[in-house]
């Protein structure tokens, strides 16, 4: 996402987003979460709420005021590419398939270019992560109808957020009791993220004031209960994406949730004073929409080098041709050594940035043809 000029940049946003977006790239890796604390936040419990979260801390009223207008921009800045990136990527997995020996993908057709970047997101392989993007959308779009009503109960958002987490509640209870089929997926994912969304809003317009507490007691007290909930729960972690593994039920995904955005919140305030001084760290998380759509081609791109490598005779030597093009997700460890995953969790950031600045960079150079040629 760009940043709003129109006012100063929230870098404790800004490096909540970073922190999410790294949880995103690192949990799609085959080795392990390396920043999840020895799975005391695993992050399949928690880091796409996170997500939902800041974008809820970063409404402003003024565009609660007129969510028409906000849905509109949000749709256009989000919907269009999406689309545009769908059909790129279903046009290149179709030319690997067809040429590549690739067995990945599913073939294009009306389904996979128009309906399945909304009902399923995950068809091309390749542009995995995007299926995020238009259950966020209708979260928001569905804590805006909640909004909109509050003047019923006053404006309090403690009740907006109560009347936000209620149907996100039966929605995780219905996955938990194997009924994730109850409601069309893309529904089903929005209600579990509305929670997480008003969560955002209510923190920023009610509970930010409020966060004081010293810093050390606070992030031992949020270890300790969260060790305690994992103690209570075998597993809190669940797929957001399929809506399955929700064994947990609703008081381990939103009470798990929150306190594990508590305590990753708070180091985000800690690292905020230290954003502006890291182009790389604003880059990603400005343009987190990129890192989510695009990640999966930055392991590709590495699993070229290694291939290339491979084929030459110059390294690589157990890197498998045959599971590159059937295996959804095969990362290549020289040697089984997991150090190796930093280097996919790099280039699942750093590929991302270069594909979106570049298509920046071409649409400014059509903007600046046309003005010349009017």
């Amino acid at each position: 996402m760009k940043p709003d000029t129109r006012r100063p940049e929230n870098m404790t946003m800004r490096a909540l987003c970073l922190i999410a977006i790294v949880f995103v790239v690192d949990g799609h890796t085959c080795f392990e979460d390396m920043f999840d604390m020895r799975s005391l936040f695993r992050y399949y419990s928690f880091h796409l709420m996170l997500f939902a979260f800041a974008s809820g801390c970063l409404l402003r009223d003024g565009d609660a005021e007129h969510p028409l207008r906000l849905l509109a921009h949000r749709a256009r800045r989000l919907l269009v590419p999406l689309y545009a990136w769908n059909l790129v990527y279903g046009v290149g997995a179709a030319l690997l398939r067809r040429y590549g020996g690739f067995t990945l993908g599913e073939p294009l057709s009306a389904y996979t270019l128009l309906l399945a970047p909304l009902t399923d997101g995950e068809h091309f392989v390749w542009n995995l992560g995007s299926w995020y993007v238009f259950p966020l959308l209708l979260a928001q779009a569905m804590y805006l109808l909640v909004r909109r009503l509050s003047r019923l109960w006053g404006g309090r958002e403690p009740v907006t957020f109560l009347l936000c987490l209620i149907p996100g509640a039966v929605a995780v209870e219905l996955c938990a009791a194997g009924r994730n089929g109850a409601l069309p997926l893309f529904l089903m994912r929005a209600l579990i993220l509305l929670p997480g969304y008003a969560g955002g809003v209510l923190y920023h317009r009610c509970l930010e004031k409020h966060d004081t507490l010293p810093t050390v007691p606070y992030l031992l007290a949020l270890v300790i209960a969260r060790a305690l909930l994992c103690t209570r729960y075998e597993n809190l972690a669940y797929l957001l994406s399929s809506c399955t593994y929700m064994d947990c039920g609703a008081v381990g995904v939103y009470l798990g949730g929150a306190i594990a955005i508590a305590f990753w919140l708070r180091i985000a305030r800690l690292l905020a004073p230290h954003m502006e001084r890291s182009r790389l760290a604003l880059a990603v998380s400005r343009h987190t929409f990129d890192v989510m759509m695009h990640h999966y081609m930055g392991f590709f791109a590495l699993n070229c080098v290694f291939l290339a490598l491979h084929k030459l005779g110059l390294g690589a030597a157990k890197f498998s041709v045959t599971a590159m093009r059937t295996q959804e997700g095969y990362l290549y460890a020289p040697a089984g050594r997991q150090e190796w995953n930093v280097l996919y969790l790099i280039a699942g950031l750093v590929v991302p940035l270069l594909i979106g600045g570049a298509v920046r960079w071409a649409g400014r150079c059509l903007h600046g043809l046309r003005k010349n040629r009017a």
